[in-house]
């Protein structure tokens, strides 16, 4: 157990890897089944992969300021996880009826139910935890998702394995989505028990916020950065899949699997120690890095021709987008003050604004420039990225008194 995560936050470990055994493996899966089982094209297959970040958001701009309020969160985060429970249901029908309709609907609220769940748990991460410490506390919760998705994807990839191996029909080798939306089910009750036990202790000591976040230049950049970082790496995700499926030749979603399944477990499972490393670093200096690497990755990606060149690369790739999420969650927090629902909401907006943006923008240049153009339009952003973070991010947070301060207690302590 990390020495740093307080008491009250530990029981909201087990319901985050319960709620996050399907988390991979749905996003894996979406893309593929709408290329192969409903012929989607470019466009198709954007927008279906669009209709989680959206539940997202509307979920964002619906409850946010609620969960400002510790006696709302308990109810917030059970009404999440059932519609997450009941969203794994109609997925599984709408795939072994071939019904797209359905599967827009199953992703919808998909995103919806986690959106909340999400938005709850990290209000309550934030508030409870120390800056100094900040981002290695919600990297703790991040590896909690990791092994949730570890055990996920081994069940979920061992079941399908086995009906492909025995010729047995879809919906068994697509059974273990019911499965998930029993875990989702059980989240429901553990994390309703654990947020109303921090309510009863912490409920008493809040007050209504009425003043609104201040927009200042670190505030509007940091969120410009939420917007653009998430449109460059969701035009990539839907489209990556496809593109190694015909670049590598690869004819079986299993052996896809070994390209993502490393990166996606390992980044997570260590985010408590990529957390700690960016803990200790000036955060501009950190994104504006990652930033770097990430594009480099996903450059070199696109000129090997070996799976396990992939998925080496894709490890190296995923624990950037960690870590760099981490910082930015850690940021969010402080710049919001008391107000950490509302500034967590915003950035499930303006984050999934993103996430719709970049799957659309991904299927125009999959249409008119091939394969290579998602991959390489998000290679120029992540690059941008970067030389932002350096020239206005850095001064930014050096003329802040705010994080000054911050800093030097933190030296200090």
């Amino acid at each position: 157990m990390n020495k740093y995560l307080p008491e009250k936050l530990q029981p909201m470990l087990l319901p985050i890897k319960l709620d996050s055994l399907g988390l991979f493996f749905i996003n894996f899966l979406i893309p593929i089944v709408a290329h192969k089982n409903f012929e989607a094209n470019g466009w198709q297959m954007g927008l279906l992969f669009s209709l989680q970040a959206i539940g997202t958001g509307c979920s964002a701009l619906l409850f946010s300021k609620k969960v400002n309020r510790w006696t709302h969160r308990s109810h917030l985060i059970l009404l999440g996880s059932i519609v997450k429970a009941v969203a794994y249901v109609l997925l599984y029908l709408a795939i072994i009826n071939t019904q797209y309709e359905l599967m827009v609907a199953a992703t919808f609220c998909l995103g919806f139910g986690s959106g909340i769940f999400w938005l709850v748990w990290q209000t309550c991460f934030a508030q409870l935890s120390d800056f100094k410490h900040r981002a290695e506390i919600f990297g703790e919760a991040s590896r909690q998702m990791g092994l949730g998705v570890m055990f996920g994807s081994i069940a979920a990839f061992t079941l399908l394995s086995l009906a492909e191996d025995y010729n047995q029909p879809e919906w068994i080798g697509y059974m273990v989505i019911l499965a998930f939306s029993v875990s989702s089910s059980i989240a429901a009750v553990l994390s309703f028990k654990a947020v109303s036990a921090m309510s009863s202790q912490d409920a008493q000591e809040e007050k209504e916020i009425p003043v609104p976040i201040k927009m200042t230049t670190i505030a509007i950049f940091l969120f410009g950065m939420i917007f653009v970082g998430q449109l460059s790496g969701s035009l990539v995700a839907p489209f990556l899949e496809v593109y190694l499926l015909d670049h590598l030749k690869i004819t079986s979603i299993e052996d896809l699997s070994i390209a993502y399944i490393p990166g996606g477990i390992i980044s997570m499972i260590v985010a408590p120690k990529l957390g700690r490393f960016a803990d200790n670093i000036n955060p501009a200096l950190f994104l504006g890095g990652a930033s770097i690497i990430g594009a480099t990755t996903t450059y070199v990606m696109l000129q090997v021709t070996s799976i396990w060149h992939i998925s080496a690369l894709f490890v190296i790739d995923a624990s950037v987008i960690t870590s760099a999420g981490l910082v930015l969650a850690k940021l969010i927090s402080e710049v919001a003050g008391e107000n950490k629902g509302t500034a967590f909401g915003l950035q499930g907006f303006v984050s999934n604004f993103g996430a719709i943006s970049g799957p659309l923008i991904g299927g125009f240049f999959w249409q008119t420039q091939g394969a290579t153009g998602p991959l390489m339009f998000s290679i120029f952003t992540e690059v941008f990225l970067a030389f932002c973070c350096i020239a206005i991010l850095l001064p930014a947070l050096l003329r802040s008194k705010h994080f000054a301060e911050l800093q030097r207690s933190s030296s200090g302590s």
